[in-house]
């Protein structure tokens, strides 16, 4: 058996790292032809499909009055992809960020942290909900981000390999769309073998949960953003990254609001989003003084990472201990 999950690991692995290239490849091809930069296509087009795991999660959690789990899904998705994904690909390969990048990678991160402090105030200090209004407002925002990403014309760094004719990117919007679909099956396996892989081999399932299950969400947005960072695409990791924040914290947040209203007052829901401002802080002040992640920086993304994993690990351990 143990042999079993161990193959259907490893081959999910290999059809995971294979379709992310796929991706990459293909995403690149849509934002020559439609002029948009990698950054942009980053922010919406892969950032949307890589955040289908955690939109699915909204949906369900909150249409069954559990909205907790969607909010705290949403954050520790968000920290992910800055210390765990950013890091990981700076560690690996080293990672720029570009002047014309700069601009929006702040916009983006400054907005996600506004709104995680009102979130945090909203429900820590009033003691409230996130309620219908707040839901709209939300999934405002995000149409209006969407409009703005896409508003925006295509850099030097989309245009300057050659163009790309309506037939190769209409192939390249299908295999595109095949290719996310496979990232996120794949993914599915992977999570669901290793936390199979995990029981057999006796490992605490708190613990499977704080690690695993926490990190299986933000595979699909690992394995692109890793393949772009490997092929020096580097707008497009970025835009992946941040962009699925904002996705996150307006489209996933706000559905599930609409859906049902959020109460969230539990110590590690607070810890969740005060990393996710400190995640986005630190990444802020690094993009702004350095222009970029060295592998030193990536690895201490990596040990704030471990250590958030920790925290909320010791912290579900005294909820359960009080239960």
């Amino acid at each position: 058996m143990v042999v079993f999950e161990l193959a259907t690991l490893v081959v999910s692995v290999a059809v995971l790292a294979r379709s992310s290239g796929f991706v990459v490849d293909n995403a690149m091809k849509l934002s020559k032809f439609f002029g948009i930069s990698q950054l942009a296509i980053g922010f919406i087009l892969i950032a949307v499909s890589t955040s289908l795991p955690e939109l699915s999660v909204s949906v369900v959690s909150s249409a069954a009055n559990e909205g907790a789990i969607a909010a705290g899904n949403v954050f520790g998705s968000n920290i992910a992809n800055i210390l765990l994904i950013l890091g990981t690909g700076a560690f690996l390969y080293g990672l720029k960020i570009s002047a014309t990048s700069l601009r929006d990678i702040g916009l983006v991160l400054l907005l996600t942290t506004i709104i995680s402090v009102y979130i945090i105030f909203n429900s820590s200090v009033q003691g409230n909900a996130l309620s219908f209004i707040e839901g709209a407002l939300l999934l405002s925002i995000f149409v209006i981000y969407a409009w703005y990403s896409i508003a925006k014309k295509g850099t030097e760094e989309s245009n300057n390999n050659g163009k790309v004719t309506k037939a190769k990117a209409l192939n390249a919007f299908l295999f595109f769309g095949v290719g996310i679909l496979a990232v996120i099956v794949s993914s599915g396996f992977v999570v669901e073998s290793a936390v199979k892989l995990a029981k057999l081999l006796g490992i605490a399932e708190s613990f499977i949960g704080a690690t695993i299950i926490a990190i299986g969400t933000s595979l699909p947005e690992l394995s692109v953003d890793l393949q772009a960072i490997r092929k020096k695409h580097y707008g497009l990791a970025l835009g992946d990254a941040i962009g699925s924040n904002m996705v996150n914290v307006t489209l996933v947040l706000g559905t599930a609001a609409v859906i049902n209203p959020i109460h969230v007052q539990i110590p590690v829901f607070i810890a969740a989003l005060l990393f996710a401002v400190i995640a986005n802080m630190v990444l802020l002040y690094v993009a702004a003084v350095n222009k970029r992640i060295a592998r030193l920086g990536g690895a201490l993304f990596l040990v704030t990472y471990a250590i958030y994993i920790g925290i909320i690990f010791a912290l579900q351990m005294r909820e359960m201990a009080t239960l």
